[in-house]
């Protein structure tokens, strides 16, 4: 009896962790397929815990800093997920981004981009891609880095290298009438995340690469999705993107995004940061949900095909007295009384 009890206790204890970890387990088998295949879907699970307060708290803040873009689209990311703000918070917002206001930004931020490169918002993206299609600021740019060379400073290849390439593509896209015209934003966006510190180092790497090995079909590829991503989300989000990304691979997920979310990506990017378009550091963590799970729902059936057998036994008990076995490491012995209850007993001897 006491065998039963133990056996029972057992069940009971595997029976809880499966139930505990099967639905960690199949939330991380979700987030796995989605980062695969649908980063929209990863954000919105991974936004399960994102309520009024917080919504309310990001908004607050960027208004507080002057980031109106930042706020109109952590107010575009709460509508989407049907949750109520304050009526005056909203007002705020709108009045933050009133005509008067956005036109003043844009024209300083308009000509900052045009002479400097170095874009604040889109006003001023605007400003950098006029320079660039002007040829201005290709040329710019290689004088920049020529002059860094000669002084014998560190001149950055990727700039010059993107730089050359720009001039090229921007002859195509005279020549074609614009065909070519977004891999030429693409072009200067990577520049410009690059000047500006939103480059990611593993994609600058990745990028690098396949202009020195010539592969010029996955870099314009490239430099198209992340004209995709400016167009659709904006140059903040096209920033953003290309800060969190490892590779080309990213940016084709982050273009995804863009394009089901629009102008909440910003905000996504903000909370969720890289965990908006790969797994990350938790890849690991389902990795062991997963193992666990699978180990518990094992053991958990073992043990109940254990004691439904040991039930029997002990309401049909054999008349043979078995010898006694020899001591053994408790691992041997713990495996032998699992599974005692199968073992064949041979029937008792006739008179």
């Amino acid at each position: 009896m006491k065998g039963l009890l133990i056996r029972l206790a057992l069940v009971a204890a595997l029976g809880a962790g499966a139930v505990y970890a099967l639905p960690e387990a199949w939330r991380g088998l979700e987030l796995a397929v989605a980062a695969e295949k649908d980063p929209s879907k990863l954000a919105d699970l991974r936004l399960k815990g994102f309520d009024a307060a917080a919504a309310t708290r990001e908004i607050e803040e960027a208004l507080k800093t002057g980031d109106v873009e930042l706020a109109a689209s952590f107010v575009a990311l709460a509508g989407e997920r049907a949750i109520e703000l304050p009526k005056d918070l909203l007002a705020r917002v709108e009045q933050a981004n009133s005509t008067s206001e956005a036109t003043k930004r844009g024209i300083y931020n308009f000509a900052h981009g045009f002479i400097t490169g170095e874009p604040q918002d889109v006003s001023g993206f605007a400003g950098a891609a006029t320079g660039d299609l002007l040829v201005f600021g290709d040329i710019r740019d290689m004088v920049r880095e020529g002059s860094r060379w000669a002084r014998g400073m560190e001149a950055d290849p990727l700039i010059m290298g993107l730089a050359a390439a720009g001039l090229a593509v921007t002859g195509v896209t005279y020549f074609t009438w614009g065909t070519a015209a977004p891999a030429r934003v693409g072009s200067t966006l990577v520049k410009v995340a690059r000047r500006t510190g939103k480059l990611s180092a593993k994609l600058a790497d990745d990028v690098t690469v396949l202009l020195k090995a010539r592969r010029t079909g996955r870099v314009t590829a490239a430099l198209t999705d992340v004209a995709q991503i400016q167009r659709r989300a904006g140059t903040r989000v096209a920033l953003e993107s290309m800060r969190h990304a490892d590779n080309v691979g990213d940016i084709a997920k982050a273009g995804v995004l863009a394009e089901k979310k629009g102008r909440s990506t910003l905000a996504i990017f903000k909370t969720l940061g890289r965990g908006a378009i790969a797994l990350g550091a938790g890849a690991l963590a389902i990795a062991g949900w997963v193992v666990g799970a699978a180990s518990s729902l094992v053991f958990f059936v073992i043990a109940v095909v254990s004691f439904c057998a040991a039930v029997l036994r002990w309401l049909w008990p054999s008349r043979r007295t078995e010898p006694q076995a020899p001591r053994r490491h408790w691992a041997v012995r713990s495996l032998r009384w699992m599974s005692e209850p199968f073992w064949a007993r041979p029937a008792a001897a006739a008179r």
